[in-house]
């Protein structure tokens, strides 16, 4: 008998042992683009940068925190899109969209909707124009002509009917676009999870921005399906374990990089 109960003790004690080491040899490739979007992601590259993004130092610690490691990858967007849902790489972030989730996974509340409160991060948009456009006038009013630069695969947003689209490369590009004169506006962030959001780079072009935010936006750490039927418990731990290592402060002092870093 007593014999018996050892051997029952310890294949208990083995098998959580075991299971303890299969969450840490468990490995997360999270995919982001390979352009810079600040505060989110820094560095134009395919390499992960020293200061790599508020983003991914988040990831970082909150993939800590739940027990996963955690390998990180730089393409284009779309690509990281196309990898998901080919189960090559395992999360991204992205805003919740009907079309990706016969592909994606995201937290969600009791009544399977979005759940804001296990998000990554937040964010508002606003318009940037040049000092001398009249903004306001042109989007109240169908009969002016208004143009607005937005990066190529960025998800379309509600402007106003009359508004022509102009795809740019980078959101640096979209900028240039406006501070040329050959567009009227482009999206920037003016908010970051309840923050205001002040670019410096912004502030030493003659652009204005224009308040209030056209759009606000809900950024989830998408998980390949794959991912989550593996490791449906670590999953939803990781989900949890984002608005715990939220530091508010830190996507905002990445809006000035490389300064200070």
């Amino acid at each position: 008998m007593i014999s018996t109960a050892l051997a029952a003790v310890f294949f208990t004690v083995s098998a959580d042992q075991a299971a303890a080491n299969s969450l840490q040899s468990v490995t997360l490739r999270f995919c982001y683009e390979d352009k810079q979007l600040l505060p989110y992601y820094a560095g134009d590259s395919a390499k992960v940068a020293t200061s790599p993004g508020a983003a991914i130092e988040h990831l970082q610690q909150a993939a800590a925190t739940a027990g996963i490691s955690l390998a990180v990858v730089r393409m284009p967007w779309l690509r990281c899109l196309q990898q998901l849902a080919d189960n090559q790489v395992d999360a991204l972030v992205a805003a919740h969209s009907p079309e990706r989730q016969h592909y994606t996974m995201y937290p969600r509340d009791e009544d399977g909707q979005p759940d804001p409160a296990r998000a990554i991060n937040t964010n508002a948009l606003c318009l940037a124009h040049r000092f001398d456009t009249n903004l306001a006038t042109k989007i109240t009013d169908p009969a002016s002509s208004l143009t607005i630069a937005r990066p190529y695969g960025y998800r379309p947003l509600p402007f106003p009917e009359h508004a022509v689209l102009v795809g740019a490369h980078s959101p640096e590009q979209a900028l240039e676009l406006v501070v040329s004169g050959r567009v009227d506006a482009t999206t920037v962030t003016c908010q970051l999870n309840g923050l205001a959001a002040k670019r410096r780079d912004i502030d030493n072009l003659p652009l204005k921005i224009l308040q209030p935010p056209v759009y606000f936006s809900v950024g989830y750490l998408m998980i390949s399906k794959q991912f989550y039927q593996d490791y449906p418990v670590l999953t939803e731990r990781l989900w949890q374990a984002l608005p715990q290592t939220l530091h508010r402060e830190r996507y905002v002092e990445y809006l000035a990089y490389p300064e200070g870093f």
